[in-house]
């Protein structure tokens, strides 16, 4: 998994991943402390994340191993919107 920071959303009416509801995320890959590092990809929400809340991302094969991503067309998933990160006994983000 991989840390990321939602930036945007991505809208289109004519899909072919066939996943009814849901919402594409524009997010940008960051360090453990929350900066950006202006890489970015369309992430499916699979947790309702806001803009410029930080989200763990799965990627790859795994992004197939959900009910609703099931033998679906996805590779990137935002599977957890993050309230902390602890690094070596320090606070390095905290979403309060």
């Amino acid at each position: 998994m991989t840390i990321a920071r939602v930036r945007g959303t991505v809208v289109s009416r004519r899909r072919s991943d066939q996943v009814d509801g849901a919402r594409f995320l524009v997010v940008e890959d960051c360090d453990p402390a929350g900066a950006g590092r202006k890489e970015y990809l369309v992430a499916l929400d699979m947790v309702g994340a806001d803009r410029g809340q930080l989200v763990l991302l799965a990627q790859g094969s795994s992004c197939h191993w959900t009910a609703r991503t099931a033998n679906k067309p996805m590779d990137a998933l935002a599977v957890a919107i993050v309230d902390e990160i602890d690094l070596l006994g320090t606070t390095v983000w905290n979403e309060a």
